[in-house]
Formats: C-alpha cells, sequence, structure tokens
C-alpha cells in the first residue's frame, strides 16, 4: 500500500463564500496566508465583518505535537496529524470556562487551485469553508499581524 503525497498549503487564499458553508454569519470577507513547511503550519489570516472592519490574527501549529495559542481570551490546544493526502487540525478551545472541540479537515483539489476546510464530527459539523487560491492579493499581508 502506498502512502498518498502530502499536499503543500502555502499560498494566498480567498474564501468563496458562495461555495462555503458556515454556521452563523460568515465574513463578508477573508483572506488566508498560509505559510506550509510540514511538519510546521503558519496561517495570516484577514477578515473583514459586514462594516468593513478588518481584522487580521496569526495561528502556528505544528504536526505532531501540541501547540498552544491565545487568542485575545480564548486559549487553543492544537493537535495536528496527517491522515492520508488530509490534514486534521484537532483543536481545543477554552474560553470563560467553555470548552468547545473541533476538527478540521484540510484537502487541496489536484490542480492545487481549491483549499477544502471541512468539519465533519465537531462542534461546528457541517461547515465547509471552500478557498480559492490568489496569490496577486500577497500585498494585502504586507502589514504585520498580531500573534495568535
Amino acid at each position: 500500500m502506498t502512502t498518498p503525497e502530502r499536499p503543500n498549503f502555502s499560498g494566498i487564499w480567498r474564501l468563496d463564500t458562495e461555495a462555503s458553508k458556515f454556521h452563523g454569519p460568515a465574513p463578508a470577507a477573508l483572506l488566508m496566508k498560509i505559510e506550509h513547511t510540514d511538519p510546521d503550519l503558519v496561517q495570516h489570516i484577514l477578515a473583514a465583518d459586514a462594516t468593513g472592519t478588518e481584522r487580521r490574527s496569526m495561528f502556528a501549529c505544528r504536526a505532531g505535537e501540541e501547540t498552544i495559542s491565545t487568542i485575545g481570551e480564548t486559549t487553543l490546544r492544537c493537535r495536528t496529524h496527517w491522515h492520508e493526502a488530509e490534514l486534521v487540525i484537532d483543536t481545543l478551545m477554552s474560553r470563560q470556562g467553555n470548552l468547545l472541540r473541533f476538527e478540521d479537515h484540510w484537502s487541496l483539489s489536484a490542480d492545487g487551485a481549491r483549499l477544502t476546510m471541512a468539519h465533519h464530527n465537531d462542534a461546528l459539523a457541517g461547515q465547509t469553508v471552500i478557498l480559492t487560491r490568489d496569490d496577486s492579493a500577497a500585498a494585502r499581508f504586507d502589514e504585520p499581524a498580531t500573534p495568535a
């Protein structure tokens, strides 16, 4: 049995709102710059709400190890691992005494133009975020992000 090739998620990705399915309101705009050198994965996120207010954040994790991050009052305990050609990011989120578990399944289309982030059996089960490659938006990430 051969092991499937592991994709590299590096690039600039733009939310495809039409193809995505959210639990709750979708961001008005979302850009993500991913730096992926296995086992390290860094996400620079630029999100805008309906009023146009932008929020920048950064999140990093390492496959095979637990990573602990904080975003404001929220603590994230993250473990990533590969399941064939799919990267699984398992996160426990603790905020104000509440604990939620998220299991994000990342996969890349055969042509490398579409990144799917799907939730199957977690607090966001059924949510699927579809991003399309848009390396022309790289300049949007010239400003530093706030570390997560």
